[in-house]
């Protein structure tokens, strides 16, 4: 047995600071442990000069990376345009690690059957070592409301009335759904969606409410069927009214118990929401509130033009649009990024923001004993961040990775700006 030791340094963990505590990596395993009985054990100790640990980031709604669009395969793909696929998406997990995220969702928009049974099958869940692990595909769509489609192809559409046939007709059948998918994102208020909530559960799917016309009654009965989230609060969905709360009062509703009340994601990019709605979202249930991306393709690429379809979009920084409009097209904001815009929106210590990132997206999609946590026996997937909450260094599996997420200096900036003149 061997074991390695990191030490001079703080945990972060269950939105607490755990000053100058040292944790223990099994390098047969790869899992945290507890120390062991016989320090000779220990063949590396690792100083983090008093920098913080934390459990790696899990990003449960993500729509693309590095220019590989999840959804992006069709009906018209060949094999080896799924073999070209295959490797552009390892290359893109391999550079999404260094932005700390350790494990994410895939997130597959509305689309066609066939669609669904060539891409699932590659997000089947993962535990590596080099790259950003899958945790199984997001499904956002298609049994979702045409009056809140936002970016969706309606022609892709459907309803649910053709119970556990037609969803299992859509997503390539039964093995799809309980190897390949994590969430399914629908609109209790589809015609037979909602009877569909206790068997996608079955299915070891969560269930979330997005793309919504729902009003506050229905999203109850919708928990009462066993949904648990969410999906990217505010969006997509009415907005509440003092004498109408909607879906977005099912976050403190008190309908159901608190522990019934459903997680949600929060986009906190400063351009989905702005950053006073973020604030009233996190302070109203900051234990079921889950930071998300719901990045487009384009993070991590330079500014620019770029062609989507028969669009094209301009990237700002984090900021997206349709060319020649103000039509907003998305954002490609990183999900430390997003934590850091937590910190200081809500006014709260990086331990409290990490936990939204880490902590409560594991317990969200119930994968809390093998990641999320630096708890003994969860997979050594770990980042290190200064007092600022930037990630300094990645861990996966207890094998070191470079850290994209860094900040600027002048001089950076400087030449940046030299560069556009």
């Amino acid at each position: 047995m061997s074991y390695t030791r990191f030490t001079n340094c703080h945990l972060i963990d269950n939105g607490e600071l755990y000053e100058f505590t040292d944790l223990y990596i099994d390098n047969s395993t790869r899992k945290i442990t507890k120390q062991p009985t016989d320090l000779n054990q220990i063949t590396k100790t690792v100083d983090l000069h008093e920098q913080i640990i934390a459990p790696g980031f899990i990003d449960i709604q993500n729509n693309g990376i590095y220019g590989l669009n999840f959804s992006s395969l069709n009906e018209n793909s060949t094999t080896e345009d799924i073999k070209d696929f295959q490797i552009f998406y390892k290359d893109a997990m391999t550079k999404y690690l260094s932005t700390g995220v350790t494990s994410l969702c895939p997130t597959v928009t509305s689309n066609f059957p066939s669609v669904y049974t060539k891409v699932l099958p590659l997000y089947k869940k993962s535990r590596m070592s080099n790259q950003t692990d899958s945790l199984g595909a997001h499904l956002e769509g298609p049994f979702i409301n045409l009056q809140k489609k936002g970016c969706h192809p309606p022609e892709t559409f459907v309803d649910a009335k053709g119970g556990e046939n037609k969803l299992l007709e859509v997503y390539g059948g039964k093995g799809n759904l309980l190897e390949n998918v994590c969430i399914i994102t629908a609109a209790p208020e589809i015609p037979g969606v909602l009877d569909l909530i206790p068997y996608v559960k079955q299915q070891n799917c969560v269930f979330s409410i997005g793309h919504t016309m729902a009003d506050h009654q229905t999203g109850v009965d919708a928990i009462e069927n066993g949904c648990t989230m969410i999906t990217h609060l505010y969006n997509a969905m009415p907005q509440p009214h003092h004498r109408d709360a909607g879906v977005v009062g099912l976050i403190n509703t008190p309908k159901v118990s608190p522990e019934r009340v459903p997680y949600f994601g929060l986009i906190c990019d400063g351009v989905h929401i702005d950053p006073s709605m973020v604030n009233l979202a996190y302070k109203s249930n900051p234990v079921k509130c889950v930071l998300v991306t719901d990045a487009m393709h384009l993070i991590g690429l330079p500014d620019g033009e770029y062609k989507w379809d028969e669009q094209v979009i301009v990237k700002t920084g984090d900021r997206l649009y349709l060319k020649g409009t103000d039509t907003l097209a998305g954002a490609a904001a990183t999900l430390p990024h997003c934590i850091r815009n937590l910190m200081k929106w809500a006014n709260i210590g990086l331990a409290e923001a990490v936990k939204t990132a880490t902590n409560n997206a594991a317990l969200s999609i119930g994968v809390e004993h093998e990641r999320g946590f630096l708890n003994v026996g969860c997979d050594a997937d770990l980042v290190v961040l200064n007092k600022e909450g930037f990630v300094t260094k990645v861990y996966k599996l207890g094998n070191e990775v470079i850290s994209s997420d860094i900040p600027q200096s002048s001089v950076q900036r400087e030449s940046k700006i030299r560069a556009v003149l």
